[in-house]
């Protein structure tokens, strides 16, 4: 990602930024009740007098002004609130900083006006941080098109794909001294092949598309996956990989309509989703007893799956245990929080899989979805424990109903917002 430079709106100021213990009300009102997913690390109020004093730099006369650091799904952004006299300073102070900083970051609701700075932030996270603070209108509908270097994999070390993806990203970026000894080692973990397996477009309705170079010679579809095969291709440090363009349609229901129950499969165990085993089976009761519909059912094995609750969301980046052992070690990341679902919810009977893609403004990502009764595919998000719904952020191609799904980005790939509605 590119990095962009920070601007600090104190102009040199010196501020102590005091982190916010529990309990600690936010100095800025708009932090005073953020959604789930955000969390306010810190918010201080400028004194009146330098707030008054930087008013004329900005064009306008300041009311209040703020600066807090919020995490916003993860990754951090530093939030400047500026709350101005009235409607006409506060447009003043809008167009002042619109010539230092461009859209989207800034942004202004009535008479606050916001400006987002740090030295990781893009306009992904600054859109998706106007979204949750209610200063823009949060979309129903987005499409995106997602542009990726996907490697061509048969066979994989799950432990070792997001390794392997972040020495392609140090490679790229020149920062990796032994990044291309590294890619070699780990590449010995996994088997290349020609094909790439992506999660059916039918499942995401007919606007999906999928573009490729070099161009597929044939495909094949099942329920879930649709396999592509290819001819001659390129290769990075000796992997093989398919540039691949997908579009796709996502709203804020994660929900897909369908009227064909699933297969039997779907309740059934698998190498990765131990659901037969005795433990599982007597855990995936306990949790979900007195429940009887698949909609209960899913929710109380969300719940207790919250993290810091009964499992940690801890340990290596880009994990994948493995279900016994994370329920054993009793923490794990998000493909971890993801098999653990899907194996505890195929126990307690309810057809599940395992559905993975982008988290838009944040990283790569691995979710679940679980079929309700004659109605379709209810997509949810086991690493919050439920708390975050599925919907307009969490783009979807890649999905399992084994387990398999081996995932290795040989470059940062590229995610664009076509459409919002």
């Amino acid at each position: 990602m590119k990095r962009l430079p920070a601007l600090m709106l104190v102009f040199a100021i010196a501020l102590t930024i005091q982190c916010v213990a529990s309990g600690v009300e936010p100095a800025e009102p708009l932090l005073r009740e953020v959604p789930p997913g955000l969390a306010v690390e810190s918010s201080v109020e400028v004194s009146p007098a330098n707030a008054k004093a930087i008013g004329p730099k900005l064009g306008g006369e300041i009311q209040r002004l703020t600066n807090s650091v919020v995490r916003v799904h993860g990754r951090t952004i530093q939030v400047n609130a500026i709350t101005a006299s009235d409607e006409a300073n506060a447009g003043s102070i809008h167009a002042s900083l619109g010539k230092l900083r461009p859209h989207p970051f800034i942004a202004r609701k009535g008479l606050v006006v916001v400006e987002y700075v740090g030295q990781e932030i893009d306009p992904a996270l600054a859109i998706k941080t106007s979204y949750e603070l209610r200063l823009i209108e949060k979309p129903g509908f987005v499409r995106y098109r997602v542009t990726a270097d996907l490697a061509t994999v048969e066979t994989a070390d799950y432990m070792a794909c997001n390794l392997l993806f972040n020495q392609f990203l140090a490679l790229e970026s020149g920062l990796g001294q032994d990044a291309a000894g590294q890619i070699e080692e780990l590449s010995k973990r996994f088997t290349f092949g020609r094909t790439l397996v992506l999660r059916n477009p039918a499942l995401d309705g007919p606007s999906t598309k999928h573009l490729f170079d070099p161009s597929a010679l044939g495909s094949k579809a099942s329920d879930a996956t649709i396999t592509y095969v290819f001819g001659g291709l390129v290769t990075r440090q000796n992997v093989p990989f398919v540039k691949a363009a997908i579009e796709l349609d996502v709203d804020d229901t994660g929900f897909r309509e369908t009227t064909m129950a699933p297969p039997e499969r779907l309740v059934g165990a698998t190498p990765f989703w131990p659901a037969d085993d005795p433990s599982v089976i007597l855990l995936a009761r306990r949790i979900t007893a007195g429940k009887s519909t698949n909609d209960a059912k899913a929710m109380a094995i969300l719940e207790w799956l919250t993290p810091a609750r009964n499992l940690k969301y801890s340990g290596h980046t880009g994990s994948r245990w493995g279900t016994g052992k994370v329920l054993e070690q009793k923490f794990g990341h998000c493909w971890d929080f993801s098999d653990c679902f899907v194996t505890l919810a195929r126990a307690a009977g309810v057809p599940s899989r395992q559905v993975a893609g982008w988290f838009y403004g944040t990283s790569g990502h691995v979710w679940a979805e679980f079929y309700r009764e004659g109605k379709g595919w209810q997509q949810v998000d086991p690493t919050g424990g439920g708390k975050l719904a599925c919907g307009i952020y969490y783009v979807p191609y890649f999905t399992s109903e084994n387990g398999e799904m081996p995932i290795v980005y040989v470059s940062m790939p590229k995610v664009e917002t076509l459409q919002t509605k």
